[in-house]
């Protein structure tokens, strides 16, 4: 739980989006209570209904948030040169480096996010607004780019691509405590040390050989 008493006074607003970003994240859509959110927020159901007038139009408030944040962060290296191919693999190792740096500074949304990805097989079907899909198309976009320059596998397909990246990355985090204690590699005493090694060699094994030091 986040330590209110080192926090900044916030907008009311921002607060039960915080907040509720910590609830969503450790207990999943299903299993946060808006009652539990607005104890925490201090506002009281009614002041957290005045905001949000529903649990889903609260989370769906969160997630927009992070797509928000992600896309922000997306557009670091989508600048005027993106589209010339000497720039893909600086953009390509920008890309893998900033998922790591947003989980490293950002981990409750990042356990939001892939809890999202396991818990919203039935309502991903229903819904209207579809926040993180933005995202992940310009993520697929870069790789189909870099595929079509021959710097990534073309025989794989660039969704598989995008599936290996995220996921190894999401795998390794939450695996690393107990890989530390199994295994003797020294990157795995290192939360940063040990992203940074997965996140190169991620990229190496989804690139063309010798694609990212040329």
């Amino acid at each position: 739980m986040p330590d209110k008493s080192l926090s900044k006074p916030i907008p009311r607003k921002e607060l039960i989006l915080e907040r509720a970003e910590w609830h969503f994240a450790e207990h999943g859509f299903q299993g946060a209570s808006l009652s539990a959110i607005a104890r925490d927020c201090e506002v009281g159901n009614p002041g957290l209904l005045h905001h949000f007038p529903s649990k889903q139009a609260l989370y769906g408030a969160v997630l927009e948030r992070h797509a928000d944040e992600l896309a922000a962060h997306m557009r670091q290296w989508a600048d005027d040169e993106a589209r010339e191919t000497r720039h893909l693999r600086a953009r390509l190792l920008t890309f893998v480096t900033l998922q790591v740096e947003w989980m490293h500074a950002r981990p409750a949304g990042a356990k939001l996010l892939l809890r999202e990805m396991m818990d919203n097989a039935e309502r991903i079907q229903r819904a209207q607004i579809r926040p993180l899909e933005g995202s992940l198309r310009a993520s697929l976009a870069l790789i189909e780019e870099a595929q079509a320059a021959g710097v990534m596998r073309r025989e794989l397909s660039a969704t598989v691509i995008l599936t290996i990246i995220l996921g190894t990355l999401n795998y390794a985090k939450i695996a690393r405590p107990t890989f530390s204690m199994a295994f003797p590699e020294p990157a795995l005493k290192s939360d940063p040390a040990w992203m940074t090694m997965v996140a190169r060699d991620v990229l190496s094994v989804v690139t063309v050989d010798g694609a990212l030091s040329e």
